[in-house]
């Protein structure tokens, strides 16, 4: 600030207390109209920078919070999508054909097929409407696939009445032989509580047993489908086919496998099948050394002492006692793994054996 004592007046120089261009605006005013020298536009054009970045980096959190919310979804929708892929494919297959590569074919020098179907199955289907066709055969796959589950067997496919799976394809193992022959001991309970829509009685089933070498592979490009050939596919059926009603039908390669691994089979006799000629064949009656829970899975009911205190009951009531049928070479099944066409050496003594957990 200077005096002038001539003119009797102060002049000096100042700069407005602007911080924003909100404040410029509301004081009417324009950048232009600050001095150039004057700190004040800095000051103002630095704090609208400040603003500008702290907004954008407002909007940057918001969007990732965005993206992770996004990114949680998709990885559930994706996993939706794996059950969905890996229920008709088998894991390492559906990975080979998700990244764009060829399966190849791979044989399998044993394994152990089942085929099962109705048994008159098209009179059922003469005198009943379709939805009750439909709602007899959901009802009695859902069974089938729990128990295809719970002793690892791979389903192969459904055609109409007729089921089928594989032990050993497409992981070898070597107790392919047992599972098939639990898998079928269960299928056979399991249709006890399958009603015939006609009669009203259980239906009724004929299962056939087969044991032999197989090639698997993926065929076709526009829903592909995991399938195996050979003559012991066409073998199975036969033994289905030629099978009794509520029958396990084995083959003599089927009984030699399950021969001493615990098992209850008797010999049906020489009969003559299509295309195969005369041949011994046998049936499976039970397993020695499972009960009829313990082969299909179920909780088993506890017994001891009939005075239990309140609290001991109310604790069986909380828990469940699931049998778990364990094999020997079980640790050969791990839940994912890029299987190798060939044979595991089987181990002797190879029985399935029983244990109880608690859940």
């Amino acid at each position: 600030m200077i005096w002038m004592e001539a003119t009797r007046c102060m002049m000096y120089v100042c700069s407005p207390q602007l911080r924003s261009l909100r404040e410029l605006e509301a004081r009417r005013m324009h950048l232009s109209d600050i001095a150039p020298h004057d700190s004040t536009r800095d000051l103002i054009l630095l704090n609208q920078q400040r603003l500008a970045e702290m907004e954008l980096s407002n909007q940057l959190e918001r969007k990732k919070e965005e993206l992770q919310i996004l990114s949680k979804d998709l990885a559930i929708e994706k996993k939706k999508t794996e059950i969905l892929l890996y229920a008709m494919l088998p894991e390492h297959v559906a990975n080979q054909l998700e990244e764009g590569r060829k399966v190849a074919a791979g044989e399998f020098k044993t394994c152990t097929i089942l085929f099962s179907n109705v048994v008159t199955f098209t009179n059922i289907c003469a005198a009943c409407e379709p939805i009750q066709i439909a709602n007899m055969l959901n009802s009695m796959y859902s069974k089938f696939d729990r128990l295809a589950s719970f002793h690892k067997v791979y389903k192969v496919e459904t055609i109409g009445d007729a089921y089928m799976v594989v032990g050993g394809v497409p992981v070898p193992i070597g107790s392919h032989a047992q599972r098939v022959a639990n898998f079928a001991l269960g299928m056979r309970i399991s249709t006890k509580e399958v009603m015939n829509p006609v009669t009203g009685e259980p239906i009724q089933i004929r299962v056939g047993i087969h044991t032999g070498p197989v090639l698997a592979g993926v065929v076709g490009d526009k829903m592909p489908r995991y399938c195996l050939f050979g003559d012991t596919v066409n073998t199975a059926s036969r033994m289905e086919s030629h099978g009794l009603p509520n029958k396990v039908h084995l083959s003599p390669t089927a009984y030699r496998a399950l021969e001493n691994q615990g098992f209850e089979i008797i010999e049906r006799g020489e009969i003559d099948v299509k295309g195969k000629g005369k041949m011994t064949t046998y049936f499976l009656i039970q397993n020695l050394n499972a009960s009829e829970d313990e082969v299909m899975g179920r909780p088993l009911t506890r017994t001891g002492p009939a005075e239990v205190s309140a609290q001991e009951s109310q604790e069986s009531q909380d828990s469940k006692t699931l049998a778990i049928m364990r094999y020997t070479d079980s640790w050969q099944l791990p839940p994912k793994s890029d299987t190798a066409s060939g044979q595991l050496e089987e181990p002797p003594g190879l029985g399935p054996t029983v244990t109880v957990e608690e859940h």
